[in-house]
This record gives structure tokens, sequence and C-alpha cells, in this order.
């Protein structure tokens, strides 16, 4: 589907809504301005989808350690993302463990750099020095990726890929029995997704600055959303129209704003 076509599925989302169905904002001050509105609408739409579907568990936010300003690139990590976690925790591809995918790709505030150094005159001391001449250089990505729950019974009957990470995590050969409630699951998933990651994709360095998982049902509140709410209204945080979601939804890996239906 074309860029044009993709700008007119969205914009048809954004007309049909009419208020806020998941957040009370009587007391949002930019309630009734048109960028706010839009946002409103986005997120509503988002949300929607989500309802109706498979709601995300966890979010994944990936920063790299070096300044990628290639979206395309972002894209193939994205689509290599989708691949390891598939094959890590559904093999087989069996339709009832499928796990959903979200991408959202965000840069960094812009930043002064320095570009090169030239020789300029101070008119008080009258005489050259050297001084560094400075740009504006955007911003590199990073991405948000909203995923679905891996099933349970990845983590519970696992295959020999799952129990090798485990192993390794935990110095076991099956999680322990203390976090085989349901909370704990909650976060031995999120051990896995980030043990897979750091070990299957380059282009994630093993530092702890590199992946951050952010279980949902831990989440708090962003812009008067909780939870996975919560999660949704901080990916969408800059989508005020259209071109931003052309711009920051990887439509091409992700499933929840599926515009070719």
């Amino acid at each position: 589907m074309t860029t044009t076509a993709n700008k007119g599925k969205y914009r048809d989302w954004i007309r049909s809504r009419y208020g806020s169905l998941y957040k009370d904002d009587s007391q949002e001050k930019h309630r009734t301005k048109g960028w706010k509105i839009n946002q409103t609408h986005i997120r509503e739409t988002i949300i929607d989808e989500f309802s109706n579907g498979m709601p995300p568990s966890y979010m994944i936010t990936r920063s790299y350690h070096y300044d990628q300003q290639d979206r395309e690139k972002v894209q193939e990590h994205n689509d290599r993302i989708n691949r390891v976690l598939d094959d890590f925790f559904n093999p087989r591809g069996m339709p009832d463990r499928w796990i959903q995918k979200d991408h959202f790709i965000e840069r960094h505030k812009d930043k002064l750099v320095k570009k090169e150094q030239v020789q300029v005159r101070d008119t008080l001391l009258d005489e050259w020095e050297y001084d560094w001449q400075m740009e504006v250089r955007k911003g590199g990505f990073h991405v948000h990726t909203l995923l679905s729950d891996p099933p349970d019974d990845a983590v519970l009957c696992p295959t020999k890929r799952v129990r090798d990470s485990i192993g390794r995590i935990y110095g076991l050969d099956e999680i322990p029995l203390s976090l085989r409630d349901e909370e704990g699951l909650v976060r031995v998933k999120a051990d896995l997704i980030d043990r897979a990651i750091k070990d299957r994709c380059d282009f994630v360095s093993t530092s702890h600055m590199s992946i951050d998982i952010q279980p949902s049902n831990e989440y708090g509140m962003f812009d008067g959303y909780r939870g996975w709410k919560g999660q949704v209204a901080y990916v969408t945080k800059n989508m005020y129209n259209v071109d931003n979601i052309i711009e920051i939804y990887d439509s091409k890996n992700s499933s929840v704003l599926d515009i070719n239906n």
C-alpha cells in the first residue's frame, strides 16, 4: 500500500473518533486544541485496536550504542527482532502461540555538535584564534516495541533454546518454583525476552542501557492513561497527525494498525 493510501486510512480513523473513552480529560488544559484532539483520536483508535485483539504485555525500549540515522536499517532490525522472538517462543509457528509486535520509531532530541575548527578574529585583542563551527544534528533513532504476552507453555514446557536461556539466567534447567506464579512468570518472560534479543541481535549491545523491558502491569500512568494504555499513550506522544503516524509507526513490521484491510 502506498504512503498516500496509508495516510488516507489513518485520516479516516482520526475523523471517525469523537472524544476520549479511556481517560477523563476534563481537566486537560490543551483538550480543545486541534493537535491535542488529533492526538487523542489517534491514541484512542490504537487502544481500540489493541482492546479488540491482543493488548500489549510488555514495552521494549531499544537504544543504539551509536548514532543510528538510517530508518530503513531500523526497520530491518525490527524485522530481525520479530523473527528472533517468534523463533524463541514459537519455533513451530503455531497460531495459538503467535505474539503480536508493534514498533514505534522515535528520534532522540537534536543536539549541537562540533563541525570543524575555523579561524576567527578576536576584535577585543585584535588577534586571530581558533574556534569550533557548530551545527545542529538530528537525533538518532531509538525504538519502542509493544509486545503481547508470550504463552506460558513456552516457559513452563520450554524448548531446548528456552531451557538453555533459563539455565544461563537462573543457573537451573527450569524456572525456580518461586517464580511460577502469575507475577513471577511476568518477570521470567521479561528476562527471557532480554536474553533472546541480546544473544541473537548484534545491533543490541550487552549493556543494560541498550534495552529496557517494562511489563504493562507494572507501568504507572502517562498523560492520563494507565498500564498498557499508558504505554500506548507514551509511544504516541509525538503523533498529532497522519504524517507523524507514517514517520513513527513501522507499519512494515507491525500488526495493530492493519492498513491492508
